[in-house]
């Protein structure tokens, strides 16, 4: 089975989400987070899919390939009270 790459990149100050072939972005979001979780919610449905982030500068910043998107941002950061 083919792998879709969506891209989380800068655009004019905001962030678009953009299907790898694809001639338009399929959104564009005020924030990189939004821009994440909207790239995580296509992922799930086409999966196995990959999301490619970019930093401001268009400089690569974090790559994740995955068969299941609801995996991603589990248990990230500092825990607390432990």
């Amino acid at each position: 089975m083919k792998r879709t790459t969506y891209f989380v990149r800068s655009y004019g100050g905001k962030w678009k989400v953009k299907r790898e072939g694809a001639d338009r972005e399929y959104c564009v979001c005020d924030t990189k987070y939004e821009g994440i979780r909207i790239a995580r919610k296509l992922a799930h449905e086409v999966a196995p899919a990959q999301i490619i982030i970019e930093n401001d500068d268009g400089t690569f910043q974090q790559e994740w390939t995955h068969k299941d998107c609801s995996v991603l941002f589990e248990k990230r950061g500092r825990q607390r009270g432990k």
